[in-house]
């Protein structure tokens, strides 16, 4: 199916998701691509425009997909979310949706696109930036994109299969970190089928030059700690989508789903002539897992005065870990210590908060040992990306979705019904979420993601959650930052790393986010490692679903039936509303 051609409206962009080989250390794998690579193509918009308007092909021959827009803020356009069996149907092979939204003053920052299906978000992702509506808040030259990500010699199909099999199978560590779909391997023909040319990532600058370096934590389980050599610290500026005020850091630490960017000036010839060489190494480590994953990237410097010394892209990764030291694991990085840009910018009082909502992601075991089936649950239901049978927002669209909030307000925030935390329009909650120890004793680390809106973090903590150890916390706190991918820590007792366990059941750490729920729509909340996601560790939020936005005449049609999306003809959404030929059924 081929985009129209000549018509007088076309998308902002085109994506189309497909099937492919990829090889990004050598060895080749069977995976999911956007317009033919991995990462897909960089999208970049600007905050305040009208609406921008994605079209997305599957042009995947048995698998549907879907297309997750991380991080934005969807006023107005919970239909574009991007989650099946929450905020749509699937895109089914040979079709293609539109994903439409605005981008609303103050939403500039750095965010990626991945797809929500299956275990493809392994390699279908892509950075998308939202571009300032004037200067930026801060001078540089220039940018770069820096995408972190994991590549897997097992397939798709079979890393999900084995993660919900009994008996149970660990999908392991990725076989390679990818920086922006690189990575140097070496791979051994008589195994597996290979391909030459792989090398470490290597970005380019220019010497004594400010750059913005944007960093997106596109990994489907590697946490990742990272420092350059020879450059000692940098000024971290933007923390998912905010800004905040300049705070120094020697290193990085990236989640699943996080993003960050921060300043980094570049040395001067002088000192690269000290220095003696122009190609430096960029040392990327995974961290909070029983064992660590190595990985790369190389900052060469573009000059034409100096010999390209240094790092070699095409050669075997040296011992970074030597030479580039990274620190072990901590809990809460410089997150205590840094600011939001906009002095203004605070979440809602304390007075304001109508209740708490306590997400407790747990791994549990069912089954003889040599059938064991291991999984997550939240308020005792695993979750999965087949259930309900009909979405959640197409079910308020149809008028057939019954929430019972007294239920769920005497039962945690969770309504054992519908299988989800609905929340009032207007309201405002804090979400409390408990890092639980599992069946066999032990905790991770978990980088909880909310779709929708940004809530701000108000306070991390280890050990049991209660009041008095909220007020702590947020007393420890510099101010709260609004963040959509917030790290749930645990420990140092019971962590996998650490071969020590506590009692099943005892809570070693939590996190609370404070949310306004002024976003209409179904939304998900869930662990951004994807194996957890997978096995259930999510949950979904119903926000003032009595306040969706009408759906117009056209666009129902389209949206409410399983592939039943027009091939003809374009339906705006933001455009058809604007003629105000509303459909809603009661």
């Amino acid at each position: 199916m081929q985009p129209l051609v000549g018509a007088a409206w076309a998308p902002d962009h085109i994506l189309r998701i497909a099937n492919a080989t990829l090889a990004a250390d050598c060895t080749e794998r069977q995976s999911v691509t956007i317009n033919g690579t991995s990462p897909g193509p960089t999208l970049r918009a600007r905050e305040g425009e009208d609406s921008v308007w994605v079209r997305v092909f599957n042009d995947m021959e048995a698998e549907n997909t879907t297309l997750h827009w991380h991080g934005i803020s969807q006023y107005g356009s919970p239909f574009a979310d991007g989650t099946p069996a929450t905020s749509q149907w699937p895109i089914a092979p040979g079709n293609y949706f539109d994903y439409e939204f605005k981008l609303a003053a103050g939403s500039a920052g750095t965010y990626m696109y991945h797809t929500h299906v299956g275990f493809s978000v392994v390699t279908a992702y892509g950075a998308f930036i939202v571009e300032d509506s004037d200067a930026p808040p801060y001078d540089y030259d220039d940018e770069r994109v820096v995408v972190l990500g994991d590549f897997y010699y097992k397939s798709d199909y079979n890393l999900s299969a084995g993660l919900l099999a009994a008996p149970f199978k660990w999908t392991n560590d990725p076989q390679a970190l990818t920086v922006n779909g690189n990575a140097y391997g070496e791979c051994d023909s008589e195994v597996k089928a290979c391909q030459s040319g792989c090398h470490t990532e290597v970005v380019s600058v220019e010497p004594d030059r400010t750059y913005r370096i944007r960093v997106i934590g596109a990994t489907a389980l590697s946490f990742l700690y990272m420092a350059l050599e020879d450059h000692p610290s940098f000024e971290l500026i933007e923390v998912d989508g905010d800004y905040v005020n300049t705070h120094k850091a020697s290193f990085l630490e990236v989640a699943s789903g996080q993003r960050y960017s921060f300043l980094l000036r570049t040395k001067s010839l002088d000192e690269l002539r000290a220095l003696g060489k122009t190609r430096f190494w960029a040392n990327l480590e995974s961290r909070w897992r029983t064992t660590r994953s190595y990985g790369a990237w190389i900052l060469e410097y573009n000059t034409t005065e100096l010999p390209g010394d240094g790092a070699d892209p095409y050669s075997t990764l040296p011992h970074l870990n030597k030479t580039i030291p990274l620190p072990d694991e901590a809990p809460f990085w410089v997150m205590n210590e840094v600011t939001p840009l906009d002095a203004t910018q605070a979440p809602p009082d304390d007075s304001e908060v109508s209740r708490t909502i306590f997400v407790d992601g747990t791994q549990l075991n069912s089954g003889p040992s040599d059938a064991q089936k291991t999984f997550w649950q939240t308020h005792g239901y695993m979750y999965s990306e087949e259930m309900p049978a009909t979405p959640y927002l197409i079910q308020a669209y149809q008028g057939g979705l019954t929430i019972d909030y007294d239920a769920a307000i005497a039962n945690e925030g969770y309504d054992n019904t519908t299988h989800s935390l609905p929340v009032r329009a207007g309201e405002v909650v804090d979400i409390v979420f408990l890092n639980v120890a599992s069946a066999s004793g032990t905790l991770e680390a978990h980088p909880w993601h909310i779709h929708g809106k940004h809530p701000y973090v108000m306070a991390y903590g280890l050990g049991e959650f209660s009041e008095e150890a909220y007020a702590a916390a947020r007393a420890n706190m510099t101010a709260p930052i609004k963040r959509d991918t917030v790290m749930v820590y645990a420990g140092p007792e019971g962590m996998a790393y650490s071969n020590t366990t506590i009692p099943q059941g005892q809570v070693a750490g939590w996190t609370v986010f404070r949310l306004r729920a002024d976003v209409p729509g179904a939304f998900m909340l869930h662990c951004h490692i994807q194996p957890h996601f997978t096995m259930g560790m999510g949950t979904v939020l119903l926000i003032g679903m009595e306040e969706l936005p009408p759906l117009p005449e056209g666009f129902a049609d389209q949206y409410m039936t399983y592939n039943a999306t027009s091939q003809d003809v374009p339906a705006s959404f933001f455009a058809l509303a604007g003629e105000r030929v509303i459909r809603r059924t009661s």
